[in-house]
């Protein structure tokens, strides 16, 4: 069987299996590979140590290979999770806790890992290979959106997104490294493309500049006699593809509310509503809490208002797991404080309530942290219910946070209840950050910062 019949098929299996994505690239050095260094030696990772992890295998990711032949293709797959908009009177609604679009469905990792290994298991059949090939998704050394441009799925954002013309960015990615010498697709081709070097990017980009545009291209396609309908339907997406860029647009720029981006294509996560939602275990700092309005897991604020979503109609995800959950969507604030449920406040309710969900990543001390973040947002009478219950919980991080919202009460709203709250806490309270908050939210003293790690995060936030 040649090269180009097996990739053929491989698609067709890929199709099969339910991913809406499947091109191929050759091993080699992924092209941002310094950027990220440099990214990295900027502190931005901030608590995501794993992400320096590996770093010779993120440059060569052929050095994968545990056993048997060394790498030669990187299979680079792709997912729509696209469901439908959320209505305004929802998004906006700041009683609810608006959650990000991926984690509307279970977690899309324990859904897509299965599926690359079976894919592998496939071409093994295929080729005789003995030895497995590299399934990633998410969770190892490989610059995956560098990939998907290489591969021509995509090209990436000034949002730091892969975007196809016609799917947008709601796209989850995943990699399959093989040692199979595939037929490679044709990749994201520049068009009337601006230079910029790694320290222009990382100092700042001008937000209006246009950098370029790409022209995506069909993949190997098969012919109409061999009967694979498979294949045939995946390249109906590739076929007379929009010409793909940001030209001068800076919505998604404009639109962060933490002002995140240094410039197009530069993320700081520690200015990121999603990096303190998901991935921080520290307390949010204060000039940033007020900003996050009731986004409580993640942030979705520079995809949603990007021009290539709005074009895009409802639909199912294809894949099993993925579809939208009602209760995971925009939950009421309040919800879990109450008996029957208290997934806020007790463990056991919050395994059982979020079981096989992406936010059980943020734990449960981080989600009420982020959960007493929007209540304080809120600022309605009504949040002090919630406020108060968190203010004694177990979880130091979730006292602090709680201080911070009913606070919030006491500021907006002149709260009476609040300030008695505050004042109780105060007595009690043991842990002297959360003694810091108390003071705070009560008004006392000059505003200080914790000792430690908790200090360089505030002084890299404000600049102090």
């Amino acid at each position: 069987m040649s090269d180009r019949t097996l990739s053929e098929l491989l698609k067709v299996e890929a199709r099969r299996l339910g991913f809406d994505f499947c091109r191929i690239a050759k091993v080699g050095e992924p092209a941002h590979t310094e950027f990220f260094s440099r990214w990295l030696s900027l502190g931005r990772a901030g608590e995501m140590e794993y992400l320096a992890r590996n770093p010779e295998k993120r440059r060569d990711p052929a050095l994968l290979a545990e056993k048997g032949p060394p790498f030669r293709s990187l299979i680079v797959l792709g997912v729509d999770h696209h469901r439908f908009d959320l209505a305004p009177e929802v998004l906006n609604d700041p009683a609810r806790g608006i959650i990000a679009r991926y984690a509307w469905g279970d977690d899309y990792h324990e859904i897509v890992r299965p599926l690359l290994y079976a894919l592998d298991g496939w071409l093994r059949a295929q080729s005789g290979r003995s030895t497995p090939g590299k399934g990633l998704v998410d969770t190892g050394p490989v610059l995956e959106r560098d990939w998907a441009h290489r591969a021509g799925i995509g090209f990436t954002g000034k949002n730091c997104c892969t975007i196809h013309p016609r799917r947008g960015s709601w796209l989850f990615l995943a990699t399959l490294l093989v040692p199979e010498g595939l037929a490679c697709d044709p990749p994201a081709v520049a068009v009337d493309s601006t230079a910029f070097g790694v320290e222009e990017t990382l100092a700042g980009l001008p937000a209006g500049g246009d950098y370029g545009s790409w022209q995506l291209q069909g993949d190997n396609r098969l012919s109409p006699g061999k009967g694979q309908r498979g294949a045939l339907e995946i390249e109906e997406e590739s076929r007379e593809i929009p010409l793909a860029t940001c030209g001068h647009c800076t919505r998604c720029l404009d639109a962060c509310p933490t002002d995140a981006f240094v410039g197009p294509f530069h993320l700081d996560p520690q200015r990121c509503i999603s990096y303190w939602t998901i991935e921080s275990r520290q307390p949010v700092p204060r000039p940033l809490r007020r900003l996050f309005g009731n986004r409580i897991f993640g942030c979705d604020i520079c995809q949603e208002i990007c021009p290539w979503n709005q074009r895009l109609s409802e639909r199912t995800p294809r894949l099993s797991g993925l579809e939208a959950q009602q209760e995971r969507i925009a939950p009421p604030l309040l919800e879990g404080f109450d008996r029957r449920m208290p997934y806020w406040l007790a463990p056991r309710a919050f395994a059982e309530r979020w079981r096989r969900s992406p936010l059980k990543r943020a734990r449960r001390a981080g989600m009420l942290r982020n959960v007493c973040v929007a209540l304080g947002n809120w600022g309605d009478p009504a949040a002090f219910a919630g406020l108060e219950a968190a203010a004694a919980d177990e979880a130091a991080l979730a006292r602090g946070h709680a201080a911070w919202g009913l606070g919030e009460l006491l500021r907006r709203r002149n709260d009476v209840r609040a300030a008695a709250c505050l004042e109780s806490r105060l007595a009690e309270e043991p842990d002297a950050w959360v003694r810091e908050e108390i003071g705070s939210a009560l008004g006392r003293g000059v505003e200080t910062f914790p000792t430690g790690s908790r200090r360089d995060v505030y002084s890299r936030i404000t600049g102090h």
